[in-house]
């Protein structure tokens, strides 16, 4: 019997959340995530790329931690011309985006609107691989409309060297409502001839160990919301326990205080940084022992002073509870 690979855990890219600032203060931090994938960039109407899209791959601001930048493209054209960019600030590995799930890009044909259209991915894989040098991988969800698109963009990608596939067993009309569908993922398993990576809803050592059982030849998982819920959750997943480091707590204080020093120097005004803040607010308050409460706190809070006196009361209730599991919160 084959013995299975080492487990794995990769770091969602999640649009206005995991950039450089976060991603950087977490590996700074916290142990446990092997790659980070950067939310995707795009070309504009006018063929360039944002400046902030730009400053979050630059190989500067992404330093001591593995990271695969994604490209959102929906023609051989922006594909090839993304991926030169890449390869030119030196990544060898872009993730290409067919997951996106929101309508302001699916309407586009982009991300999660190219998968029922499996002619026209096969056409870009076609025309863009061949003038390439860098190893592409794929994220997507199960269809746009319907789980049976997804079978007929894995016969296309099956074709192809690609270095994984990345799958969210949700249809894109989902968003992130009900639950993933781990029937999909099976059928999926069972046909790809590619590496397959689990991406869905985990948020606890239990939730990943039923999924190890359920399909036990993935040994890479895929976080996202669980990580920002929790950022010390990747080392549980693979340590099996919350150890009884008493210093988790300090490392989470002091990630939220790197996270929040280095927005306040990049975002303009305190109303700016209040609101970024109360969005990273919106995922850390499940690791406290009152949630609504402790986001509550965050929201009331109308000017900075007033911000880190709520941050100050919620790290001051938070206590760990070493054990070998960890359900949804510390306490």
């Amino acid at each position: 019997m084959q013995e299975k690979a080492p487990l794995k855990i990769y770091l969602a890219p999640l649009q206005e959340l995991t950039d450089h600032i976060y991603r950087s203060a977490h590996a700074k931090y916290f142990t446990g995530v092997d790659k980070y994938f950067a939310p995707y960039i795009a070309r504009q109407n006018d063929g360039s790329v944002k400046p902030s899209h730009l400053r979050d791959i630059k190989a500067a601001n992404n330093l001591n931690y593995p990271l695969v930048p994604q490209i959102l493209a929906g023609n051989s054209a922006d594909f090839i011309f993304l991926t030169h960019l890449l390869q030119d600030n030196g990544y060898d590995e872009i993730n290409w985006n067919l997951g996106c799930p929101y309508p302001m890009v699916t309407n586009k044909g982009l991300g999660s609107g190219l998968l029922p259209h499996a002619d026209r991915i096969k056409s870009i894989l076609e025309e863009s691989l061949p003038k390439i040098q860098a190893q592409i991988s794929v994220k997507m969800r199960s269809g746009l409309n319907s789980a049976e698109e997804i079978f007929q963009v894995i016969d296309v990608l099956n074709d192809y060297p690609l270095e994984e596939v990345i799958l969210h067993p949700r249809i894109a009309k989902q968003l992130y409502k009900g639950v993933p569908d781990e029937a999909v993922f099976a059928g999926a398993q069972e046909m790809i001839k590619h590496r397959l990576v689990y991406n869905g809803d985990i948020n606890s050592l239990e939730h990943l160990e039923r999924l190890n059982e359920l399909f036990g030849s993935t040994a890479t998982w895929m976080v996202g919301r669980g990580i920002l819920k929790n950022p010390i959750l990747p080392f549980i997943l693979k340590s099996g326990s919350l150890t009884d480091d008493d210093k988790l707590v300090e490392k989470f204080r002091n990630f939220h205080e790197e996270i929040f020093l280095n927005y306040s120097k990049n975002l303009s005004g305190s109303s700016h940084l209040l609101v970024k803040m109360e969005k990273f607010w919106s995922y850390f308050c499940f690791a406290f022992p009152d949630p609504h409460k402790t986001l509550k706190g965050i929201k009331k809070a109308a000017n900075i002073s007033k911000y880190e006196l709520a941050v100050n009361e919620n790290f001051r209730k938070l206590r760990l509870t070493p054990g070998p599991t960890w359900s949804g919160a510390w306490s």
